[in-house]
């Protein structure tokens, strides 16, 4: 695997340089010999072709994959969590390979978030998710319009960075269906949620994911499966949680090799830009399941050890260990946004597909770069653009963004710009 990785890796390499020779390249960079190989995860932030960690991505030729089945492109959304490799120079990059899975995709039991608000937290299949400003928030369900309506007994997705034991930091939720049944008739596999095996009784046939009690007495097992404490599975259900609150399993799958998490080889580099779901213990953090050793020569930039808390956004370089823990060389604290402005836009200026400067009514001049969190969520007669990014937003739209002011700069910089009704 490690072979096949770096053979990826180097082709990705190449191909840049190639598309530098022939003028080509969705990424608009020009190659150079700071061209690397990568592997990273990160959020997806825009699209024009792919924007993950602040890199455009190239998608021609990747091989793209949703849950483990083969899609393309179109299929990808902002809010999602993908895993890319390939190479990058700068701020431009060529994808050979990006694969996208969800937390959960099934039954909420709760809504804790308030009435016109934007944060709290819900509880799918037992598991807790917490949202906030940042969130993406979509819905296939007319009359839910927003994270405080979505109900007991929806059907939502749920893509953001978990540690496998029942919380999860929630990037993007997506309300499928107003209750199992509708969701059945269109999803015959049925409802599913990822997890930590924990408290296995193979005799009664159950075990918790979090909080959630799973009865697989009447699923199919995976063939690669053996269940014990510990290893990281899917479960389906058909049936939905029982009158106990007990999740009733038709399948139960492996996730990949049995481990939440990233699991690099030996001395591999690798990023990751996410949120940290299991606070620093003195020696390091959990992130979406990878073990994260953060020592006395990590470069900290914008924080200190002692903000390493659950529900932190970072970015983090480093190598694995033979272990598969990532030794941090350099961990960088995001701002998550201090500040929401809701204005018309009476100027943009683009340096890039998602680069820019964007003018308010208000005389507010608002920074976008390959970060910026950017959502079409226009109603009002207009359809919203999937791919929507800063070249495709004009004098006269009306926005939600959510800023910060740089230490340095005291440039206003979005974290998040969403175009909407008014």
């Amino acid at each position: 695997m490690y072979f096949n990785r770096m053979t990826k890796l180097a082709t990705a390499v190449a191909i840049v340089f190639g598309l530098s020779a022939c003028g080509g390249g969705g990424g608009g960079g020009t190659a150079s010999s700071s061209t690397v190989g990568t592997a990273a995860v990160g959020t997806i932030t825009g699209f024009g072709s792919v924007f993950i960690n602040g890199v455009e991505y190239n998608t021609a030729g990747a091989t793209i994959t949703v849950e483990g089945s083969p899609a393309s492109e179109s299929d990808l959304a902002v809010g999602m969590v993908a895993s890319v490799e390939g190479s990058a120079s700068g701020a431009s990059g060529v994808a050979l390979s990006i694969d996208v899975s969800d937390e959960i995709e099934g039954l909420v039991q709760s809504n804790a978030v308030p009435a016109g608000g934007n944060s709290g937290t819900l509880v799918v299949m037992g598991q807790t998710v917490n949202v906030d400003a940042n969130t993406l928030f979509e819905s296939k369900v007319a009359g839910i319009t927003a994270l405080d309506q979505i109900a007991g007994g929806n059907i939502v997705e749920v893509n953001g960075y978990g540690d496998g034991a029942g919380q999860v930091f929630a990037t993007r939720i997506e309300v499928k269906a107003a209750d199992l049944a509708t969701y059945l008739a269109a999803h015959p596999d049925g409802i599913e949620v990822k997890g930590v095996v924990g408290n296995l009784d193979s005799a009664a046939g159950s075990f918790r994911l979090g909080s959630l009690p799973v009865d697989y007495n009447g699923a199919v097992l995976d063939a690669g499966l053996t269940l014990t404490d510990g290893v990281y599975v899917e479960v389906r259900s058909v049936s939905g949680l029982d009158g106990s609150g007990t999740l009733v399993a038709s399948k139960v799958d492996l996730q990949g090799d049995g481990v939440k998490g990233h699991r690099g080889s030996e001395n591999e580099d690798f990023e990751m830009r996410g949120i940290i779901s299991t606070a620093f213990d003195g020696s390091g953090f959990g992130m979406d399941g990878t073990r994260i050793r953060v020592s006395d020569a990590t470069e900290l930039k914008r924080g200190s050890k002692a903000g390493l808390l659950a529900g932190v956004m970072v970015t983090v370089e480093g190598t694995f260990d033979a272990n598969g823990v990532l030794n941090a060389r350099e961990l960088k604290f995001e701002d998550r946004g201090d500040r929401e402005l809701k204005d018309t836009v009476t100027a943009v200026s683009t340096t890039g597909v998602n680069s820019g400067t964007v003018t308010l009514q208000d005389g507010s001049v608002i920074t976008v770069d390959n970060s910026t969190i950017m959502k079409d969520s226009r109603r009002n007669g207009m359809m919203p653009d999937p791919r929507f990014n800063l070249q495709a937003l004009g004098t006269g739209d009306y926005v939600e963004v959510h800023v910060y002011s740089d230490s340095a700069s005291g440039d206003l910089v979005a974290v998040k710009l969403e175009r909407t009704d008014p």
